[in-house]
Order: C-alpha cells, then sequence, then structure tokens
C-alpha cells in the first residue's frame, strides 16, 4: 500500500530542513511525539534506531535508512511499533517552492497490511500521522 501526503511550509528550505534534518528531532515539532531519543548514533547516522513515546501512549522504534542534507530527505523503517503493518519504508523531503520562498514537504510510505484494514491506515498514516506532523512542523517553523 502507498500512502502520500504534501504540504507546504511557510518557510525557505533551509530553515525547514534545520529543523527537520535530525532523526530525533521529531518530538520539537511533531505534536504526536513526546519523547525521541536515539539508541546510539546521532540523529543523522544512518542504520541507527531512534526509540519515541507517542502523545497517545505509543512506543515506537524507527531504523533511519538514508539521510541527505544535499537533497533534503531521509527514510527510516519501522522496527516497533502500533500500526498493524509490516514492510514499513517512508521517506520525508523536502522540495524549495522558489517562487514565494516556500517549502513542499512530501511524505510517503509503501506498506503491507490487510486488506480491510487499508482504509483505516491510509487515514491514521496519511492524515492523523504525517498532515499532523507536517502541520506541527509548519507551526513550530512559525514559532506559533
Amino acid at each position: 500500500m502507498h500512502v502520500f501526503r504534501s504540504m507546504v511550509i511557510e518557510a525557505p528550505i533551509a530553515e525547514v530542513w534545520a529543523a527537520l534534518r535530525s532523526f530525533d528531532g521529531v518530538v520539537n515539532w511533531n505534536p504526536g511525539i513526546t519523547s525521541a531519543e536515539m539508541e546510539s548514533g546521532t540523529g543523522t547516522d544512518v542504520g541507527h534506531i531512534r526509540k519515541m513515546d507517542g502523545a497517545d501512549g505509543s512506543f515506537w522504534r524507527e531504523t533511519l535508512l538514508d539521510h541527505s542534507d544535499e537533497e533534503h530527505f531521509y527514510s527510516y523503517d519501522i522496527v516497533e511499533g502500533p500500526l498493524p503493518v509490516t514492510n514499513y519504508v517512508s521517506v520525508h523531503r523536502l522540495v524549495p517552492i522558489t517562487q514565494s520562498n516556500q517549502t513542499l514537504s512530501i511524505w510517503e510510505v509503501e506498506f503491507d497490511c490487510a486488506p480491510e484494514l487499508e482504509k483505516k491506515m491510509d487515514e491514521v498514516v496519511g492524515d492523523m500521522i504525517f498532515i499532523g506532523g507536517m502541520k506541527g512542523l509548519n507551526k513550530h517553523i512559525k514559532g506559533a
């Protein structure tokens, strides 16, 4: 299954990437996360795992699979989490909107789940996690 969401962030790409680039920095901008830390390495070290606590009481472990300061993206998988999915690999990338000096945030994922859960997982991952996170990122960037 493929889930894709995008949103305009009201700041230049350098400012948005500075907030997004560290894998364990998610706690600073995502309202759904109450704590995040790396088990080892730093927030930009590929192959290392972050563990996170969700605002809903959930627990997550995710591996940073790829990271590029030049291309403004990272990808990750879920090692442990509450979602009823397997083979979850996500990419969060930024693209400059040069006309308005804003940033397009693109967050997408491929995963497997039971067919009867596809609609629910699209809503949970796409709307609650991705859109909710990007709204939080935009709010964080604007200092609100």
